[in-house]
């Protein structure tokens, strides 16, 4: 199963994300809707406040009960910033989150299109 959404880059489009997801919930469990709704809307918010506020695309797939691959892609150029930033750095919260809560996550060589994946947790 596939969900793909195509965002506005304004304030409202992280709420909408998550308003889509949860709407169609692709199967997931309870657990596993929340997560990926946070991470989405992370995602999300770093398109809109750091990207070109153009489009924000958003596709998930649901590969097996709890098992999800996702990618936002804002239109950027300048990569995305590395969870490795200082600890005291509150602008990198948000990908700290991500690291938490996804299996693996990365970003396509020079671009901002974030990728990330979450398996069912053993």
């Amino acid at each position: 199963m596939r969900l793909s959404l195509t965002l506005a880059a304004d304030a409202t489009a992280p709420s909408r994300a998550r308003t889509s997801i949860r709407a169609l919930s692709l199967g997931l469990s309870p657990h596993t809707l929340r997560d990926v709704q946070l991470v989405v809307s992370e995602l999300v918010t770093n398109a809109v406040e750091h990207g070109p506020r153009e489009r924000i695309g958003v596709e998930l797939e649901l590969r097996g009960r709890d098992d999800v691959r996702g990618e936002i892609v804002d239109q950027g150029v300048d990569g995305a910033p590395r969870v490795e930033r200082a600890e005291d750095d509150p602008t990198a919260i948000g990908l700290r989150v991500v690291e938490a809560l996804t299996t693996r996550w990365g970003v396509h060589a020079g671009s901002t299109h974030v990728w990330f994946e979450m398996t069912p947790r053993g």
